[in-house]
């Protein structure tokens, strides 16, 4: 899974980070979210569950976008795009038990989820930092979109944080590696996961509770 394959890499390069997690912390108060994607409680922020009907959804909206006759550009919630997204990088939407949700949070796509640590070995799989961990902790990630080619765009995921700590952004191109099968695809920004779009796909913008798909003019 997307999410689980992100902390599991996070873990294997933790000796190239981990130093830098305590002093991370230390710079944090108690409760404080990490910059810039905020935690559950940032005013403003509608977080709403991922479910594969939202991918359905918008599947649909996108055929319909294909009608040369109809407007030039659709808009899905942030949710649905996600699962979509979530759909096609990694064939399912996660369970209902890992609180998957998706927001507009400053400009850009964010996904979050909560995750179970037995699935990545426990509390001793995370080394100095197990003792802070709960069964579940949090993990959000955040990006924007482009359109690279004709029926190619990719997601820059341009944030993650784990337990509430921002991941070094140099280390956000390894993780997204990590989730890849093959070679990174040629065109894509280092920090970008492929999405399949349909042909007629032009360009894909975060409005602010909205992601916004527009047609080709051609």
């Amino acid at each position: 899974m997307l999410l689980v394959a992100l902390v599991a890499l996070a873990w294997v390069t933790r000796d190239r980070w981990g130093l830098w997690f305590p002093r991370a912390r230390a710079w944090l108060p108690a409760g404080s979210p990490a910059a810039p994607v905020a935690g559950s409680g940032e005013p403003g922020v509608a977080w709403q569950a991922i479910t594969r009907g939202g991918a359905s959804r918008t599947e649909h909206v996108l055929l319909g976008l294909s009608d040369r006759g109809g407007p030039p550009y659709v808009a899905v919630l942030p949710s649905d795009f996600a699962a979509f997204v979530l759909m096609d990088i990694t064939g399912r939407v996660p369970p209902p038990e890992d609180s998957t949700e998706a927001a507009i949070v400053d400009h850009r796509l964010a996904i979050r989820t909560s995750l179970d640590i037995k699935t990545l070995g426990g509390r001793t799989a995370f080394g100095p930092i197990g003792g802070l961990l709960a069964d579940r902790e949090p993990l959000t990630l955040a990006g924007s979109f482009d359109v690279v080619r004709r029926g190619v765009a990719e997601f820059r995921v341009q944030t993650i944080s784990v337990h509430g700590i921002a991941v070094p952004s140099p280390f956000i191109p390894q993780l997204v590696r990590k989730v890849e099968v093959g070679a990174h695809p040629p065109g894509l920004a280092p920090d970008a996961l492929l999405v399949n779009v349909p042909p007629y796909v032009a360009d894909i913008r975060v409005l602010p509770n909205r992601i916004a798909l527009y047609r080709s003019v051609q």
